[in-house]
């Protein structure tokens, strides 16, 4: 299995690049090129797209200035960040030439730790920057299907306005011709002297002349009328769907008007809610396509509807139908969710088949920009490479969890794990093999938690595990389970079962000292490294 890693660049000195080279050992998806001169930076530079330059100051040869200024030259370059290996802060002329988040220095001598912790922070934002331009162009494509979508509505309308219009001409224009056949028929009529066969024929020829009369008559007095459309295509279902529609209206006689009047224009399934209550109960257990409500209800206002849909995150789309005198409220329950409103005395097949169209089609676009907004945020917040949730995102939940804690004084505990011996049988059975191992320890790990618990990668092979409203007991138990079954795990390579065990350190949250949520990381930290010192496969908790 060939594994694509991202690069970082290195211009150093021998003692800083053996340092860095070591430290990329422990960042999986990350991979070192090294350049000894400006010419061959310029050229990986170039050729190259990467995650992070590192330069070495002390290298007489190289200018480091120079290597700044070509990559803030080059749109393919100029958010390349740079970390510079200084003895002293760096001018500060060069510093401001760069953003926030893309220039640091670390000081000499080198600390392995301090360089692998901003290499990793680098790395963790040129993933969610890439996975942002990801969804950004996601976003990009679903704005472009809004606008392509919505020219397509324009020119339908368009056509059905010329449609109806043609139709209207070619009705006025048969009037006269019809008149006048009409009465050269009625004339020979009158002649007694006509013979059978003849009259025989001209009864037939009446009969199409009122027919067409008829047809005529029926174009001008409903322009545009339509029969049984199915909206499949238009909405992009199956033709044969049946769609789901809610109306939630207090009369009877109403929802009789309104029944016949959809049944003309679209195959569906009508249901009737005469309250708010009623209809909530309905929504929360039938999978509606589309909802049709009144503004006033015995026991509430549509408004009141849009607010509850709100809060049950339901991306139904909903319609307000209105009496004259209450119009004022459609532009008010658009601003509150609704997608369209319209007033209920010019109610047509007509018109209520574009309003249906409209708003379904609106709907699915709308839920399509929403996902890709939601997409943006997910990946934000996720791990690549075990879609665990990240260390950002453990920072985030502990910390609205302890606030809750200390509100409530609710228990609160943390597990942060990490697995014995990863280094090493990452070296014997490779790369590939260790990814396969955490994804695998990572969807152990979820089935056993609950759904309130948060789960995420904490660092390169540490998941962290937030578990909320429990003590120290019931973490401790949570832990050893997850111990055992990891242990009990056959993970197999070909042939091979490797056998991997994992070490956890328990912390309890305490307001009494934990005045910040790093404390409490912290004990946990430490009882992790008290379990793996004492030979791993283990729990340990920190005691006070």
């Amino acid at each position: 299995m060939n594994i694509i890693c991202d690069k970082i660049l290195v211009i150093a000195g021998p003692e800083p690049k053996t340092v860095i080279s070591t430290c990329l050992e422990d960042i999986s998806g990350l991979e070192m090129l090294e350049a000894n001169s400006e010419n061959k930076a310029f050229e990986l530079i170039y050729n190259h797209s990467f995650v992070l330059v590192i330069i070495d100051k002390a290298l007489a040869h190289i200018d480091m200035y120079k290597i700044g200024s070509m990559l803030l030259s080059h749109r393919q370059t100029h958010d390349i960040p740079l970390l510079i290996i200084t003895g002293s802060i760096c001018p500060e002329k060069f510093l401001t030439d760069f953003k926030a988040l893309q220039i640091d220095t670390i000081q000499t001598p080198v600390d392995p730790r301090l360089i692998q912790s901003k290499i990793k922070i680098f790395f963790d934002l040129f993933k969610q920057k890439t996975a942002v331009a990801q969804s950004i162009t996601e976003l990009d494509k679903a704005y472009k299907k809004i606008v392509a979508q919505h020219e397509l509505v324009l020119q339908d309308a368009f056509s059905r306005k010329e449609l109806v219009n043609r139709s209207s001409v070619a009705a006025n224009r048969m009037q006269q011709p019809l008149r006048s056949l009409r009465g050269n028929i009625y004339q020979l009529f009158q002649n007694n002297g006509m013979a059978g066969k003849t009259k025989s024929n001209l009864v037939a020829v009446r009969t199409a002349a009122e027919s067409l009369s008829q047809i005529s008559k029926t174009m001008l007095a409903s322009p545009g009328r339509v029969k049984k459309i199915i909206m499949g295509n238009t909405s992009g279902r199956n033709l044969e769907h049946t769609y789901k529609i809610l109306y939630i209206q207090t009369s009877d006689e109403d929802f009789s008007i309104f029944s016949h009047v959809m049944n003309s224009v679209i195959r569906c399934n009508l249901s009737h809610a005469k309250t708010l209550a009623q209809s909530l109960e309905l929504i929360a257990v039938k999978p509606f396509d589309l909802i049709f409500t009144d503004h006033f209800l015995s026991d509430g206002t549509g408004l009141d509807l849009l607010s509850r849909l709100n809060r049950m995150r339901s991306d139904i789309p909903v319609i307000f139908t209105l009496e004259k005198s209450c119009v004022h409220f459609g532009p008010i329950a658009v601003s509150k969710g609704a997608l369209s409103y319209f007033i209920k005395e010019e109610l047509s097949s007509g018109n209520i088949l574009s309003i249906i169209y409209a708003s379904l089609a609106k709907a699915k676009i709308t839920r399509e920009v929403a996902d890709a907004r939601d997409r943006i945020v997910m990946i934000a917040r996720k791990d690549a490479l075990t879609k665990l949730h990240n260390r950002q995102c453990f920072d985030q939940e502990l910390e609205s969890e302890v606030s809750k804690s200390k509100r409530y004084h609710t228990p609160l505990s943390i597990l942060i794990l990490d697995f014995d011996g990863f280094k090493p049988l990452c070296e014997t059975h490779g790369f590939d093999t260790g990814e396969r191992l955490l994804t695998t320890s990572a969807g152990l790990i979820q089935s056993m938690v609950r759904d309130n618990d948060v789960v995420c990668r904490y660092g390169g092979e540490e998941f962290g595990i937030v578990l909320t409203n429990t003590a120290l007991n019931g973490a401790r138990m949570m832990a050893e389970r997850i111990r055992e079954r990891i242990a009990r795990h056959e993970f197999e390579k070909g042939p091979l079962v490797l056998p991997l065990t994992v070490s956890i350190g328990i912390a309890s949250y305490d307001p009494q000292t934990d005045t910040t949520c790093s404390i409490l990381v912290k004990k946990a930290l430490g009882a992790l490294t008290s379990a793996m010192d004492q030979g791993g496969d283990r729990v340990n908790a920190f005691i006070e």
